[in-house]
């Protein structure tokens, strides 16, 4: 799905891996499956959003998101 709007940056792509890890559990040794995720956004050079929405109420934030 392709959104496009001036509130949302855009999504690049997403880095994936899972390996097995040998862990203690329960006074046993188990192999365990970890898994580590990465999404890649575009880079904003006016800062985090957070910034700009501190303070704002649910709604408001709501508002903007959907403008």
């Amino acid at each position: 799905m392709r959104v496009k709007h001036k509130n949302i940056v855009r999504f690049l792509g997403y880095c994936s891996e899972s390996k097995g890890e040998v862990m203690e559990f329960q006074g046993r040794y188990v192999v365990a499956d970890k898994q580590q995720r990465f999404l890649c956004f575009e880079y904003v050079p006016n800062g985090s959003l957070d910034n700009y929405l501190q303070g704002i109420s649910f709604t408001y934030r709501f508002f903007i998101v959907c403008i």
